[in-house]
């Protein structure tokens, strides 16, 4: 008598063969076919390799362009006025508020950089034109602290406070011809005060500043470099600037230590830096009062959320579409290759073969080609990323014939990243959506009686 423990051992052992068996006849079926094989794993590699190439483009663009957000645009948060972000595309100038002071002491005392800043739109004229400008008056040595654009002076120096200076957009200052060696770079600022009182009335003063253009800015994000200014914010406060007397409409927040250099690949502020945080690690301090409130610096960037958003989804569905065109491809040649073998099926249906090891068998060679195709589809997409991570692409042309308004916030050179996951879930969910575009066409060749297969021509 046979031991229970011998036939268990027996058992495994005919498995193992019956997969070995499955496993020579998949193979084979993809030597005999070599040409639909080569072709099938070109369509999966070039799907697999374009994702790959497309997702690396679009992560690398979101996170140079929130980078350049955060260091050159917005810092992690502001203090505003809640109204201000009611109106926020129209800068409402008269939601401003006094003592900001106070504030920018507690958020020293609790580890955080702070900038002033009056925002405010107007018309700016040089000799030869004008061109509408979005002002920023600012402190220039807080500015320069929290913020990285005044690393970027293309020509000329930074402003200094106390004078009427201005440092204007590099694609502004040359469209205004100022800003140079050789210009004329007395300019006058054209604007209208805006004054709300304590019944809510608003009051409109217009307003004529005169000023020097002493340098132009071209930092890695494009807003900066057009239809932006900078003039220091102690020279407005009178009547001869803004009328402003102390108030501010932002208060610009950085973590102290957040350098631009240990900003990783999200390129997103971390937690120390979210207004919740910021809120309540300044109330020991000080309690803001219900009209003023601390905000993300996405609050401030809708136009690029949107634009990736927008270019993510358009993208990853023109991706997808390859990826379903490829698999109708799969699906055919495997339809057609089981087709032709309806007589070889029915010859190894009636040898004993179960329609369960049957379809696993055909399964096995569609997984095998999608393998073959999404390895090689991975392989390219890496290789093709290589250089893309480290050089980019250059659009500098075409950026200046946007005027640097494409949503994101890369100026010229568009470079990728690698997303790891991304690039081994692409070539498994290659493989399995090979494999299972098998099942119905041998699901349907298998409802056909054994002896009509074996007539079948």
């Amino acid at each position: 008598m046979i031991p229970i423990s011998k036939i268990a051992e027996l058992k495994r052992i005919m498995a193992i063969l019956r997969i070995a068996a499955i496993l020579r006849i998949a193979c084979r079926n993809l030597a005999r076919h070599r040409v639909k094989t080569i072709l099938t794993c070109i369509a999966i590699m070039v799907s697999v390799a374009m994702y790959i190439f497309v997702d690396g483009w679009l992560v690398g663009m979101n996170i140079e362009s929130k980078r350049n957000i955060v260091n050159y645009e917005t810092g992690a948060a502001k203090l505003q006025e809640r109204a201000y972000l009611d109106l926020l595309d129209e800068k409402p100038m008269y939601e401003n508020f006094a003592g900001w002071e106070t504030y920018a002491a507690a958020l020293d005392a609790a580890g955080y950089d702070s900038a002033p800043r009056f925002v405010f739109s107007g018309t700016l004229f040089s000799e030869t034109g004008s061109a509408p400008i979005e002002f920023n008056a600012i402190d220039p040595g807080a500015d320069a602290v929290l913020l990285r654009y005044a690393d970027w002076v293309e020509q000329g120096r930074f402003i200094n406070s106390g004078a009427f200076e201005i440092v204007l957009g590099a694609e502004t200052a040359k469209k205004l011809h100022v800003g140079g060696p050789d210009d004329n770079n007395d300019v006058r600022i054209s604007t209208v005060i805006d004054i709300k009182d304590e019944g809510g009335v608003i009051r409109h003063v217009y307003q004529i500043i005169d000023a020097v253009v002493v340098g132009t800015i071209n930092s890695p994000n494009p807003k900066n470099n057009n239809n932006c200014a900078w003039l220091p914010l102690d020279v407005l406060q009178d009547d001869a600037g803004m009328m402003l007397n102390g108030r501010i409409t932002e208060l610009l927040i950085r973590a102290k230590k957040a350098k631009q250099a240990r900003l990783h690949d999200s390129a997103v502020p971390g937690p120390f830096e979210s207004p919740q945080t910021i809120t309540a690690n300044i109330a020991e301090s000080v309690t803001l009062p219900p009209e003023l409130g601390i905000f993300g610096w996405e609050t401030y960037s809708i136009d690029y959320l949107n634009a990736s958003a927008g270019d993510n989804w358009s993208s990853r569905i023109m991706v997808i579409i390859l990826f379903i065109l490829s698999f109708l491809g799969i699906a055919n040649t495997m339809l057609l290759a089981i087709l032709e073998r309806t007589k070889e099926i029915g010859m190894m249906r009636a040898q004993g073969m179960t329609d369960g090891q049957l379809v696993f068998t055909y399964m096995l060679e569609a997984g095998m080609v999608g393998f073959f195709g999404a390895a090689l589809g991975v392989i390219i997409g890496c290789l093709i990323n290589i250089p893309m991570v480290k050089y980019g692409i250059d659009f500098s042309q075409m950026m200046g014939s946007l005027n640097g308004n494409m949503g994101y916030r890369v100026n010229g050179v568009f470079r990728s990243s690698w997303n790891v996951p991304v690039i081994i879930g692409t070539g498994i969910i290659a493989v399995l959506l090979s494999s299972v575009t098998a099942f119905l066409p041998t699901r349907r060749t298998l409802k056909m009686p054994i002896t009509e297969s074996l007539r079948f021509e």
